[in-house]
């Protein structure tokens, strides 16, 4: 009997070996020269695709976990170890695209010895971890029985409870951490996807999406290896089959009405996440953010259509009570909107402040597909080597034995040569790794350089005590011993001397996020977002709130400009921080270019020490600037004022 999902396994095979490639160049010549990260956008398909988004579709096995063991719902035991599985696998090629992602991967033990309580990364890392232990320790009783470790396995089966609890706890705990992390972007992140109930919007969508993941599974599984467990045995069932016939209609088979009744659960989740999301936007006026017809706005309605409208409409028809296919859609199109609504959060919520687009490279999508074929490759042979989606080990050995590997039908001989899994394989080691390798390569991507162009980093030191401040990337660079700065100026309470402001609901707000330009003034306030924050402050009424902000800045009756506005920190002296340096009504609207705040606010201090210390010399460019004091040749790029003060 030919193997149905041959032709897939050769697809997945092609992906892994590509991947494997891409993952030598990438450990070889590292993330500058492989990807298309940024500054601007600085996680990329690595961490969100295949860690943030590969863990939601991951948690079946804390859900069904839940479903079996704390809830006693015993007709959901036979979707327990697929859904381990499931979490075992997305968990694992999560940890290892994690591994990829971080720019020194040989350091990822780090966590462990090296305690950071308040970082959420910290916790993540942690429950990431014990978890990925907790699934190795559901699914090694399965494993046991295979190799003859019963006695083990029969152990580790009377501790099931106390595990799954312990799992339940870690995978709960992270996955709201990871709504958490980007709580720490108010300014970054589109509205639309910004907001305090990010961590409850998390763990909802991962709870009905995972239960989705394990329906797709079984019905994938059952449609490849058992098909009358869930599509039953009859032939030609295209019609709608009765609600009295339906327990015995051929069409469906003796599982089916457990895996449907599973994804109407889930179905019932993702309605819950949607009512909270509507709810949300309404509470925190991003609804105005949706109706803007912007790109952003089509992004967030395709996350919600496919996320949760499309598999609730599906589940809550009568259809669906008899047909596997639409149970396979619904599940399906919870599976891709999880996976979206992570990429939007993750990547596209952040195009618009960074001022770019990210594109991952050709070695980027092969890293996250090949990783994403490896674990469906060990999902295979877990499949059909043990008994995952049987309780009877009997019954798994007899659907095993029905099927032999077949290469292709166009020839017997090819048939009798490629037999084999491992020569199918080589085959395509042999046609797969020189191609990837000529079209992976760095050197080849970049134009001859050995290792592409990477800027260098900020910080010159692993602790940030010195940095290299280079705002252009002209090469005319200040070496700045911050740490030193910083103690001798008074400690953490000088900080204001130089960070003399943050945006609104920010603490630590970088130099360039206001001085954009390196010669230029600046015009950062943004008018239109502050008419909306205004009226979500105030609870303002009528169909356009924003329009009755005005009032709030400007007199009523006279012309509204920016002379006639009020001072800025009258409403802002809080959540702005600002330092006593700070003067002047409006002279927030605009910030100067980063080459003239960085010397109004550096030269006055040193010119003032300067008689202080008797170093007459301090106030000098070539104090700061170590390329002057070479005498290097001024760059093409560099500011014309700098590359003048660099001539002799």
């Amino acid at each position: 009997m030919t193997e149905r999902n041959g032709w897939l396994k050769d697809i997945l095979w092609v992906a892994a070996l590509a991947g494997a490639v891409a993952i030598g160049f990438r450990l070889w010549f590292g993330l500058g020269a492989t990807t298309n990260l940024s500054d601007a956008v600085p996680w990329g398909l690595w961490k969100i695709l295949n860690m943030v988004a590969g863990v939601a579709l991951a948690t079946s096995g804390f859900t069904v976990g839940f479903l079996v063991y704390v809830l006693r719902l015993e007709r959901f035991r036979p979707l327990l170890k697929p859904a381990i599985l499931l979490a075992f696998l997305g968990y694992g090629s999560s940890c290892f695209a994690l591994f990829l992602d971080i720019g020194l991967p040989h350091r990822i033990w780090h966590p462990i010895v090296m305690w950071n309580p308040h970082s959420f990364l910290f916790e993540v890392a942690w429950c990431v971890m014990l978890y990925f232990t907790i699934t190795m320790l559901e699914l090694s009783p399965t494993v046991l029985e295979r190799v003859g470790g019963q006695r083990m396995a029969h152990r580790l089966h009377r501790a099931a409870f106390w595990i799954v609890t312990v799992g339940i706890t870690l995978s709960s705990l992270h996955h709201t951490s990871l709504g958490s992390l980007f709580l720490v972007t108010p300014q970054r992140l589109h509205p639309l996807w910004y907001t305090p109930m990010l961590p409850v919007h998390f763990i909802l969508s991962a709870m009905g999406g995972g239960l989705m993941v394990v329906v797709l599974a079984k019905l994938l599984h059952s449609h490849w290896y058992d098909r009358e467990a869930v599509f039953g045995a009859g032939t030609g069932c295209g019609g709608r089959v009765s609600a009295e016939k339906r327990g015995k209609s051929p069409c469906v088979g003796p599982e089916f009405p457990m895996v449907r009744q599973l994804a109407t659960l889930a179905a019932g989740i993702l309605a819950v996440a949607l009512l909270v999301k509507l709810a949300d936007l309404g509470a925190t006026g991003a609804w105005r953010a949706l109706l803007a017809g912007t790109w952003e706005s089509w992004f967030y309605g395709f996350e919600i259509l496919l996320g949760a409208a499309i598999p609730v409409l599906l589940m809550a028809s009568s259809a669906a009570h008899g047909s596997p296919a639409l149970v396979g859609a619904a599940a399906a199109s919870a599976a891709l909107g999880l996976a979206w609504n992570r990429l939007n959060v993750g990547i596209f919520g952040y195009f618009r402040d960074a001022g770019t687009v990210y594109v991952p490279s050709l070695a980027e999508w092969a890293v996250s597909l090949g990783v994403m074929a490896a674990a469906a490759m060990v999902f295979f042979f877990a499949a059909e080597n043990l008994p995952i989606f049987s309780e009877s080990a009997e019954e798994w050995r007899r659907a095993h034995r029905a099927f032999t590997p077949a290469f292709d039908r166009f020839s017997g001989v090819w048939r009798m040569t490629l037999a084999g899994g491992v020569s199918r394989a080589s085959l395509l080691a042999v046609i797969v790794v020189p191609l990837a390798w000529v079209l992976l390569f760095p050197p080849f991507r970049s134009g001859g350089g050995a290792r592409g162009t990477v800027r260098p980093p900020v910080a010159q030191d692993a602790e940030r005590r010195i940095l290299r401040i280079d705002g252009d990337g002209a090469g005319v660079a200040v070496v700045f011993p911050h740490a030193d700065h910083q103690r001798r100026l008074g400690g953490r309470d000088s900080c204001a001397r130089c960070h003399h402001l943050s945006l609104p609901a920010d603490h630590s707000t970088p130099c360039s996020r206001c001085h954009r330009s390196m010669e230029q003034d600046t015009d950062i306030f943004d008018h239109d977002a502050h008419l909306t924050a205004v009226a979500r402050r105030d609870h303002l009424g009528g169909w356009i709130p924003a329009n009755q902000a005005c009032g709030s800045c400007h007199s009523a009756g006279g012309p509204k400009g920016a002379a006639t506005a009020r001072p800025c920190l009258e409403c802002h002296q809080k959540d702005m921080a600002p330092s006593r340096q700070v003067e002047g009504p409006l002279a927030l609207g605009r910030a100067p270019g980063y080459r003239v705040a960085l010397h109004e606010n550096c030269v006055a201090c040193h010119e003032s020490e300067a008689a202080k210390q008797g170093r007459p010399t301090l106030g000098d460019c070539s104090t700061c600037h170590e390329t002057l004091r070479r005498r290097e040749v001024p760059t093409a790029t560099a500011s014309p004022s700098l590359v003048a003060a660099r001539l002799p």
